[in-house]
């Protein structure tokens, strides 16, 4: 019986998968209309997907460091979001919290800035909106479309191949970044684990 609903439950997902629309050849997603022509889009591409990978792990870590020192309290957020602050946070046990916030924020600004290119240069003819400030809110907004495609696996391939050898290093990185975020998460199990027996009163 359960076998036989998976089997159901597959067929169903067939029939809605043949039941889309058919994309003409134009409309359909081509990695390399994501990329601009040559290896440098391509190579600074793949460099900006490593640092988006090391984000979370430095965050991570940077919690559980921040813990251990016991500088990870109330007044945490207060230090990440006042400017004034925010330097001293890099000459305390916060600062692999701060280099991992910072590095989220240019990697998400440095996406944004390269896909705008593209997106400047994909609107049909007579299609962009009349007034300047209407086309550049437009083209944020399209940038920043652009920008989640190429995050994707199907255009980093295209940027790997493009690369060659200093694609497939950058590339590695990035797999160095994926291994990272649990090891990063074990630490600070690891560290919460050390925090409740050091807290936990003796019986």
């Amino acid at each position: 019986m359960r076998r036989k609903g998976r089997a159901e439950r597959r067929s169903l997902w067939e029939d809605v998968r043949d039941r889309a629309l058919p994309l003409s050849p134009e409309e359909q997603v081509r990695p390399a209309a994501f990329l601009r022509a040559g290896a440098g889009d391509a190579a600074t591409l793949l460099a900006l997907r490593a640092l988006r990978r090391a984000v979370w792990p430095l965050i991570i870590a940077g919690v559980g460091i921040a813990w251990l020192n016991n500088e990870f309290d109330a007044q945490t957020l207060s230090v990440l979001t006042n400017p004034e602050e925010y330097v001293a946070a890099f000459l305390s046990p916060l600062a692999l919290l701060a280099v991992g916030w910072g590095l989220r924020i240019l990697v998400s600004l440095a996406g944004l800035v390269i896909a705008a290119p593209l997106a400047q240069g994909a609107w049909v003819e007579g299609a962009q909106a009349v007034s300047r400030g209407r086309r550049l809110i437009d083209l944020a907004y399209l940038s920043a479309g652009y920008r989640s495609v190429r995050w994707s696996y199907a255009v980093q391939r295209e940027a790997v191949a493009r690369c060659g050898d200093l694609g497939r290093r950058l590339s590695w990185l990035e797999t160095a970044g994926r291994v990272a975020l649990p090891v990063a998460f074990a630490f600070l199990v690891w560290v919460a684990l050390q925090d409740v027996g050091t807290t936990t009163p003796a019986g």
